[in-house]
């Protein structure tokens, strides 16, 4: 389903007669090739970068790192806000100090994910024209126009910086805005985590394969090289959770194996893995997004080697046992909460 207040963007704010720039998130969309071709983008999803180079696109993939180099040529910005808070005031204001003088900042978004409040509170720091393009139904659409260059940030301190959230097993975690839940760690990864030693009660670690299937921060990924997996291979959708997760996978003094790689839900592994975890997402941008998990599973199925073992922790509510039925020859529940349940997977 396409997302309507990126094509309302679009539409109103793409030009052929002069390139823009323009900034994607998660947002889920069928976007349309550049009207002129010179226009750039750039995304923190790599599926969504990978989908807008394919309709023509100039596309950068990065967690939001805008320079003068991107906005070259441009003095347009067109922006669907993000769903973080942190995240949208980032890449506003990065945007608007890479803007030179007349140039305009183009954003869309609806009511009840902060728009107004974001377009206020940009407006009166910027001391700028800001008008209202569209403002029917909930969908808004602002155009800034930038008069000169003073304004007050709208965030104080560095987006970029990774953070120190807690510890594992004497390791301490990073994170930072953009990632899913970057401030702590994950309910459902720690109800894993309590079930990994009976996993790997009898595995053969030091000749074994491990894979974080949509590896976030990196926390399992952690484990599992701190279990002592020959390799450990995490993979994740989002720029600023490969960032993280290569960060704390680098303080640990090992002669293993462990690779991160920017990926869309596993689609381009290669090779088979003996364990596999995996904490999937089931959220698109603002909207439920069930079908994520059958991409998951998927791309478990295909990797996961004849006697190897896939251990998923979802929402309860979610019915992975299933779908997962339709694929695997082995499903077990082995553990819920009522919050979240594990589901043990295997070929046979």
């Amino acid at each position: 389903m396409s997302d309507q207040a990126l094509l309302q963007l679009l539409q109103h704010a793409g030009d052929d007669k002069q390139p823009v720039l323009l900034i994607l998130d998660e947002h889920d969309s069928v976007l349309p090739p550049p009207q002129h071709p010179q226009s750039r983008a750039l995304s923190n999803r790599f599926d969504i970068c990978t989908s807008a180079r394919r309709q023509g696109w100039l596309c950068s993939f990065s967690d939001f790192l805008l320079t003068a180099e991107l906005m070259q040529g441009c003095r347009r910005a067109l922006y669907r806000v993000s769903k973080e808070k942190r995240v949208v005031e980032h890449v506003m204001q990065s945007l608007w100090q890479l803007l030179p003088v007349t140039g305009e900042l183009h954003c869309a978004g609806y009511k009840g994910e902060g728009i107004k409040t974001f377009a206020k509170r940009a407006a009166a720091a910027w001391d700028c024209e800001l008008s209202l393009e569209r403002g029917d139904g909930n969908l808004h659409l602002y155009t800034f126009t930038k008069n000169s260059e003073r304004a007050e940030p709208l965030q104080v301190g560095d987006y970029h910086a990774l953070q120190a959230i807690a510890a594992w097993q004497g390791c301490q975690v990073y994170s930072k805005p953009g990632v899913f839940a970057w401030d702590r760690f994950d309910a459902g990864s720690v109800c894993l985590l309590d079930y990994l030693p009976k996993l790997l009660a009898q595995a053969d670690r030091q000749q074994q394969r491990a894979l974080d299937l949509g590896c976030g921060s990196g926390l399992l990924a952690l484990a599992l090289a701190q279990a002592g997996f020959r390799e450990v291979v995490a993979t994740d959708n989002n720029a600023a959770a490969i960032r993280a997760c290569e960060f704390n996978l680098q303080q640990l003094a090992t002669t293993q194996q462990v690779q991160v790689i920017a990926d869309d839900c596993g689609m381009s592994l290669r090779g088979n893995f003996d364990v596999i975890l995996c904490n999937p997402p089931f959220h698109q941008g603002f909207e439920v997004e069930q079908t994520l998990s059958d991409r998951f599973l998927e791309a478990a199925l295909r990797v996961l080697k004849a006697d190897g073992k896939a251990l998923f922790v979802v929402n309860s509510f979610i019915p992975l046992e299933r779908k997962a039925a339709a694929w695997f020859g082995k499903v077990e529940k082995v553990a819920d909460n009522k919050l979240y349940k594990l589901v043990l997977l295997g070929h046979s």
